[in-house]
């Protein structure tokens, strides 16, 4: 879509963002051997990364690369190009770009730096990349970008070699190395990622435009933003809104202090909006703000992983007495209810339990081994017409701590079979395992999330992806964790309620 001047409109923009997530061959330029440099972190990402398109390294010297011809200028690869990655000097790129137009490229990522967060002069040279971009029907993403990671178009192109999984959460953000970290970071967490964008400068693509491309990406259900700035606020405001009630939007603004105002323009060149505003917009579109990065992994596991609550009653099943009442607490502080629980579910979880439980919501379980009775706790809450979604705590991890019993037990008796102690591990973990696959048919079966919170600290991260189920049980390390997850959960459909 063009206008009549022939060069990009701002729907042009955003349809062609298609073509650079979904790219059928890449051409990196400035491509190169020196470890280190960034044309050889992109160019052995790309390759590692088996993106199952046509890869073309380009660089004036000729040669090979990663066993692949490398093409002295881009205008000399025999093939259509769909999508370019510079890494050149910033002195240089005019002149690349110049060259992607004239090869008839349709998207740009430029990683160099150099541009509009150095001053007037960058933003000069930066303005003019742009002006030829449009020219030529070009898209620039960037420029002062880490890259950008696509899974399901199988193209990992950033400087950090992070690949997660395939899943349904999209990640914007306007500084590339914080972005990176929080990839990474996802990825031992268990986070499917649809996208990635470091958005870097915006010189052309903005957030706004990457929002309504997200908005239309099946691909996608959940959106985290990194912003420091914002272009054109009247025009985010209103396809984050209209984004919003179909795809819960999460959104970490830096730059909320003097100090971090200063950061953020010296490093991306942004100038920052005053932070009520910009609150003020939030609480209008319905979007989701958060106050540290480790919350907007937090929240993209909770949403995209299990059901919507459809109110702020909450069940607590817990293995202790404390857990349950900061859990408690934390709930009623965070305008999430703890009802009691009737009767009849009273006398159904007695038959289980010791007649010194505590018979009232939050459920403890006393510390009972018996490795049915969490299980038919949980489905008793959720079961449940007063409740609306469950908090299981301290259920998983036990066996990192049984692990740490028979360790003991194994030094201090000797004598005794090591078998035994190796039957009795196996079974804590396959009661666990059993566990979190329960909790995935169940949140099926009744349509309500289960937020777990592990013992431990364990390995296995925050998402229990498992193959086959619609939801992947979540498991947090605490308990105001926890409960800072679904009272999000609940006032995102408290917003939509509201639509």
């Amino acid at each position: 879509m063009t206008d009549i001047q022939g060069s990009l409109s701002r729907g042009g923009i955003v349809h062609s963002l298609h073509r650079i997530f979904h790219p059928r061959s890449v051409a990196v330029i400035g491509a190169s051997s020196v470890l280190g440099k960034w044309g050889q972190m992109i160019l052995t990402n790309v390759v590692a990364g088996r993106f199952p398109g046509r890869v073309y390294p380009v660089n004036p010297g000729g040669g090979t690369l990663c066993n692949l011809r490398v093409y002295k200028r881009i205008q000399e690869i025999p093939d259509p190009v769909d999508l370019a990655i510079v890494t050149t000097p910033a002195e240089t790129v005019r002149e690349v770009i110049t060259g992607c137009g004239e090869k008839g490229v349709k998207g740009v990522v430029i990683v160099t730096s150099g541009f509009g967060e150095t001053g007037e002069a960058g933003s000069a040279l930066e303005r003019d990349l742009t002006s030829i971009s449009r020219e030529k029907g070009m898209v620039i993403v960037g420029p002062n970008t880490m890259g950008i990671l696509c899974p399901y178009s199988g193209l990992f192109a950033t400087g950090t070699h992070t690949r997660p999984r395939k899943g349904s959460v999209a990640f914007i953000s306007q500084s590339g190395n914080l972005g990176n970290q929080l990839i990474h970071w996802a990825e031992q967490q268990g986070i499917g990622i649809s996208l990635f964008v470091g958005s870097g400068n915006e010189a052309m693509a903005t957030c706004s435009d990457y929002l309504e491309y997200l908005e239309e990406d099946p691909l996608t259900g959940t959106i985290i933003l990194y912003m420091e700035s914002v272009k054109d606020g009247r025009r985010f405001l209103e396809v984050s809104r209209r984004l919003n009630r179909r795809k819960p939007v999460i959104v970490l603004k830096g730059g909320r202090t003097e100090a971090g105002k200063g950061a953020s323009a010296s490093h991306t060149g942004a100038m920052s909006g005053e932070i009520k505003s910009f609150r003020a917009a939030c609480r209008q579109a319905g979007l989701l703000e958060v106050s540290v990065p480790s919350e907007l992994l937090d929240l993209s596991a909770g949403f995209s992983s299990v059901p919507l609550p459809k109110g702020n009653r909450v069940g607590i099943v817990t293995l202790g007495g404390g857990w349950g009442v900061v859990t408690a607490d934390g709930c009623n502080e965070r305008g999430l209810q703890v009802p009691d629980i009737p009767d009849a579910v009273v006398r159904r979880i007695d038959a289980y339990l010791p007649p010194f439980w505590s018979r009232r919501n939050p459920v403890d379980l006393v510390g009972s081994q018996n490795p049915d009775i969490p299980l038919i706790a949980m489905e008793e809450l959720l079961k449940c017409e007063e409740i609306d979604a469950v908090i299981s705590l301290g259920i998983v991890g036990r066996h990192e701590l049984v692990q740490l019993l028979l360790r003991s037990t194994l030094e201090v008796e000797p004598e005794i079979q090591s078998a035994r102690l190796s039957q009795m591990g196996a079974l804590s973990l396959e009661f666990e395992k059993g566990y979190v696959h329960r909790m995935a048919d169940l949140m099926e079966k009744y349509q309500k999330p289960v937020i777990g919170v592990s013992l431990a600290r364990t390995q296995d991260g925050t998402v229990r992806f498992l193959e086959g189920k619609t939801y992947a049980p979540v498991f947090y390390p605490t308990p105001e964790d926890a409960v800072s997850v679904l009272a999000s959960m609940v006032r995102y459909q408290q917003f939509l309620a509201g639509c």
